[in-house]
């Protein structure tokens, strides 16, 4: 569909199954590491640190990373190198039974990932201003379809050959993501002149671009604390194998690729964007409220289910709307800050529920996961105002 929408124009379909592969690399090892690091001896706290890695580098060089692509005018230089990243991430995670080596590979990945950052304003560059909320949901079902064939396919590896394969895995999805990104074009820059630092770091002062990047952090916390840290432990105490657990992780990133393909249509009408992240919110609440009463696999795939669409409802939205009160010369800018507020939450939410499992239970790392979403969802009310349906009428 993409292809046939975009006819003569590959660079689109070329930058869609790059970032396929990207994210892909990301979460073929992610449903089996936390019990492949329990076996190591790995503590719940190193394992919450190991997990934060990710969003930890990703906190750091964002910002930055948006700022240098601005002011020198220039995106695809950065995404090359942070492919790369990607792939000696990978694969060093496949020499070491060490967890602080572990750790600093899963820095490097997270490395690799702070390029989205540009490749979200690279490729919103493809087209019109009117129908760049629309079409930012071709790199959403990417980034979607690549996680969810990740953990399904990486489980069955880790199945049939063991956990350190899935990084062979993760390596290769990589490399093919590295190849790809070499034929990803760029567009000449229309002006000479780029922004200052100062201009740029101004970005900070746009009350849509903050607001956005405050609801980011808690979706991403709550993701990454209740879905990709600790769920698969609860599951693996119920009786969980490696492809149990490989479902359990396709279950939460099909709804995102459902969310993204009717996204689009939903901000063309003037949807009411606090109601439609308020609804995300409430999904996550329940589904985490669900998993210390679970007791069998088939309540655990049902809040997996609603997790998934309560993270791909309030990202998708978050994401279309976060830099669209910004002008082009400062958008990588203002994505770099956005991704960089919102990795806070995926570095922060595995650690500290990660120290309260350690200090308490496992389910008592539940219910604070839960609290995250409460807060997140009292936030939505009170930061947004019914004036944001009307972003979507204009970005249609």
């Amino acid at each position: 569909m993409i292809m046939r929408q975009n006819k003569g124009n590959p660079r689109v379909g070329i930058f869609v199954l790059c970032n396929f592969f990207f994210w892909f690399s990301f979460y073929a090892y992610v449903p089996t590491m936390t019990p492949y690091l329990v076996g190591l001896g790995v503590s719940y706290s190193m394992i919450g640190l190991i997990s934060g890695a990710y969003g930890l580098s990703q906190m750091i060089l964002r910002m930055p990373l948006g700022i240098a692509s601005d002011r020198l005018g220039k995106r695809k230089v950065f995404i090359n190198i942070g492919l790369i990243a990607g792939v000696v991430g990978a694969l060093g995670m496949f020499f070491t039974r060490n967890a602080m080596v572990i750790f600093a590979m899963r820095f490097l990945t997270g490395v690799s990932a702070s390029v989205w950052v540009v490749i979200a304003v690279l490729f919103s560059s493809y087209f019109e201003k009117g129908k760049i909320a629309s079409r930012m949901s071709y790199l959403f079902m990417a980034n979607s379809g690549g996680t969810l064939l990740s953990n399904l396919i990486g489980s069955a590896v880790a199945e049939r050959f063991g956990h350190e394969y899935t990084f062979i895995l993760s390596g290769g999805a990589a490399l093919a993501a590295a190849v790809l990104g070499f034929y990803i074009t760029e567009k000449t820059p229309e002006q000479q002149e780029h922004p200052s630092v100062k201009q740029l770091l101004g970005v900070v002062k746009n009350r849509n671009l903050l607001v956005m990047s405050i609801l980011a952090v808690y979706s991403q916390m709550k993701l990454f604390t209740a879905v990709i840290a600790f769920t698969p432990e609860e599951a693996v105490r119920i009786g969980a194998d490696s492809m149990t657990l490989g479902i359990l992780s396709t279950l939460a990133f099909i709804p995102p690729i459902i969310v993204s393909f009717i996204g689009g249509k939903i901000f063309a009408r003037g949807a009411n964007i606090r109601l439609i992240i308020a609804l995300g919110f409430s999904l996550s609440l329940v589904s985490t409220l669900v998993i210390p009463f679970a007791g069998n696999m088939t309540a655990i795939y049902a809040s997996a289910i609603m997790a998934g669409f309560g993270h791909g409802i309030c990202m998708n939205t978050l994401l279309c709307f976060c830099t669209i009160t910004v002008d082009d010369s400062r958008r990588s800018a203002a994505m770099g800050f956005y991704q960089a507020v919102y990795s806070l939450g995926m570095f922060a939410g595995p650690v500290v529920i990660g120290l309260f499992v350690d200090w308490i239970s496992l389910t008592g790392g539940f219910f604070a996961a839960a609290a995250l979403a409460v807060i997140g969802l009292t936030l939505a009310f009170i930061l947004l105002g019914n004036e944001n349906k009307e972003y979507g009428s204009n970005y249609d």
